[in-house]
């Protein structure tokens, strides 16, 4: 494969999320994203494209990916893609690799600043050459999910097994 340099600026815009008190709502279908995870829901999304969200502040370590329509609190980067350089869930993966808590900027809660998210480097190869990545990367990333799924229901058996 071969591979060119793109600073994060280059492959994505970072946007701030911002605050849900507005949109927060019990028949909202759109989910609500914080550094903790999934909050509530919104009647309205932020963005309604596939994007990698990145902690701000708080818990800031880990990357994730979402395809479907969105709400970020402002504790919560999300991103807007270049969709001609990279593949949205390829951009995931290349950021799953990095531990961002080694660019913590806050003194007593962690934080992460957008200028220093755009000067991280990446090699990206073609958009030909990251399909074949991901149709290796994706099916073990569903099983994983599904593993994921049967563990839960698994533990929600057990827990109501217990409580009678």
């Amino acid at each position: 494969m071969k591979y060119k340099r793109y600073a994060l600026s280059e492959l994505a815009i970072i946007k701030y999320g911002k605050n849900q008190k507005k949109v927060l709502s019990e028949d909202g279908n759109i989910p609500i994203y914080g550094t903790g995870g999934l909050m509530g829901y919104a009647t309205t999304a932020l963005y309604d494209k596939p994007s990698v969200l990145i902690g701000r502040k708080g818990t800031i370590g880990k990357v994730k990916y979402v395809e479907h329509p969105f709400w970020t609190v402002d504790t919560l980067f999300y991103t807007i893609i270049n969709t001609d350089i990279v593949i949205p869930k390829y951009l995931y993966y290349v950021m799953s690799l990095i531990d961002l808590n080694n660019y913590n900027e806050g003194t007593t809660i962690p934080s992460l600043r957008t200028e220093t998210l755009n000067r991280l480097k990446f090699d990206i190869p073609s958009i030909e050459e990251q399909k074949i990545a991901l149709s290796c990367l994706n099916p073990i990333d569903e099983k994983i999910e599904l593993n994921n799924a049967i563990n839960n229901n698994l533990e929600q058996q057990a827990k109501a097994l217990y409580k009678n």
